[in-house]
């Protein structure tokens, strides 16, 4: 009998250590659950952060701009516009336009001077084509490369392509995104397109179809994107968390992450596959190595440290046609925006982005403080005349290069004028205008 009790024992035991293990994992599960919400409670407090800095950006500071400008009753004319105009704003769009700045915590001087322009040309522009079908502001156009079709990308959320070649009229309008969109990028044969958003994705599209063929989510909030020009399954993207990302599309893994010490807000593939060329929150021109993932140069836009907000690369007129990479040169001109009113052109050398970069031109006249602006350029058959241009000469005020502020130094240079050819940079501007300045090659 007294074998019994001892028998028993055991199972007494056992209950006792399996309470104690389900009390471990227990603490365990509570211990995790701790430091989940402890993550999830810095997330929340990154991505407070991060919109409170970017409450200044361009769609909190347009989307006040808009709702002012309806409040106030005014409305824009589809006439022609004047690049060098004398107009003035009229005293209820100044005080409409003044009331919606300050709100945004925007800065008011640089919309008191008005189109200091060289009034030689007085060339007049009118509107071809007004495409209707955004509900909310439109941020980003893209055209494809074949020239036929145009991309936009709106606050309104969605993706929308228009037949611009023969019937001016919207052909698709893709809905995915559940914030603004922020950039677009065509693939070079025009058939795929990249949009990137503020809801913290990257998404590719069948443009034939209309049709969303992927979506990426991101670390950060998308600033950027675009394709790998050699690559078509590869594309890059740049974010409010300082990362430049490389993603295949072929795999379902993570992107390939390259960590930068600011907010990435514009990007540029070179033609090589190898280098892309970020401009960023810090003001710095890097040209990234993308197989060792290193930064191999690295220029300081201007000594202010004012925020790039765009990098352009000049285009050529042959990019639809010819489709053998051997054919393809990489552009030598860029043109950089950024906040300090300047829209800088560079000479990239011989060999970009390998080769040496140099200041070209200074540009005057628009305004881009405190507001991310892009440029553009033109090269092609509809505009291909010579100009005659005085030579660069040295800012005092910011040490750049820069052209002349008085027309009439043109009129009576003595010394002997050099031949460009003619190549045109279209760039926005924070008051209700585009503007067009003539860059060239000097021969």
């Amino acid at each position: 009998m007294d074998i019994l009790p001892n028998q028993r024992q055991p199972t007494g035991s056992n209950k006792t250590n399996s309470s104690l293990t389900t009390g471990a994992n227990r603490d365990q599960q509570v211990e995790k659950l701790l430091k989940e919400v402890k993550q999830l409670k810095q997330k929340v407090d990154i991505l407070d952060k991060e919109n409170i800095a970017l409450k200044k950006s361009i769609y909190d500071l347009s989307a006040r701009y808009a709702a002012s400008i309806c409040q106030g009753g005014l409305s824009y004319r589809s006439g022609p516009f004047v690049i060098d105009s004398e107009l003035t704003p009229s005293g209820k769009a100044q005080e409409v336009i003044s009331k919606a700045v300050q709100e945004a915590g925007g800065d008011m001087d640089s919309f008191q001077s008005v189109y200091p322009h060289d009034g030689r040309d007085a060339k007049t522009f009118q509107m071809r084509y007004e495409l209707k079908g955004h509900t909310g502001a439109v941020y980003t156009v893209e055209f494809s490369p074949n020239g036929s079709l145009l991309a936009s990308g709106s606050f309104d959320q969605t993706v929308r392509i228009w037949d611009t070649a023969s019937a001016q009229k919207e052909i698709h309008c893709m809905k995915a995104h559940t914030l603004n969109i922020s950039d677009l990028a065509w693939s070079t044969d025009s058939t795929m397109l990249l949009s990137g958003g503020y809801d913290e994705t990257c998404k590719t599209w069948d443009v034939e179809m209309g049709k969303l063929v992927g979506s990426y989510e991101t670390e950060g909030l998308v600033q950027c994107v675009a394709w790998d020009f050699v690559d078509s399954n590869v594309f890059y993207y740049g974010t409010s968390r300082k990362v430049l990302a490389i993603t295949d599309i072929r795999t379902d893994g993570p992107p390939a992450i390259i960590r930068n010490d600011a907010m990435i807000n514009t990007l540029y593939a070179s033609r090589d596959g190898i280098h892309v060329i970020t401009g960023d929150a810090y003001g710095m021109l890097k040209v990234w190595d993308i197989r060792s993932k290193q930064c191999i140069s690295s220029k300081l836009n201007d000594g202010s440290k004012m925020p790039i907000t765009h990098i352009a690369i000049g285009k050529r007129s042959t990019d639809a046609s010819r489709r053998s990479i051997d054919d393809y040169d990489e552009p030598r001109y860029m043109a950089v925006n950024s906040y300090d009113n300047l829209l800088r052109v560079y000479d990239r050398g011989m060999d970009p982005p390998k080769s040496d970069t140099r200041l070209a031109h200074a540009l005057k006249g628009f305004k881009n403080k405190n507001w991310p602006i892009k440029s553009s350029f033109y090269c092609g058959n509809g505009y291909n005349s010579s100009i005659l241009s005085k030579p660069s000469i040295m800012n005092d005020a910011y040490g750049d290069l820069d052209l002349t502020n008085n027309p009439n130094e043109y009129l009576f240079d003595t010394q002997e004028p050099k031949e460009e050819k003619s190549v045109l940079l279209a760039t926005g501007s924070a008051d209700p205008y585009a503007y067009l300045y003539n860059v060239g090659e000097v021969k």
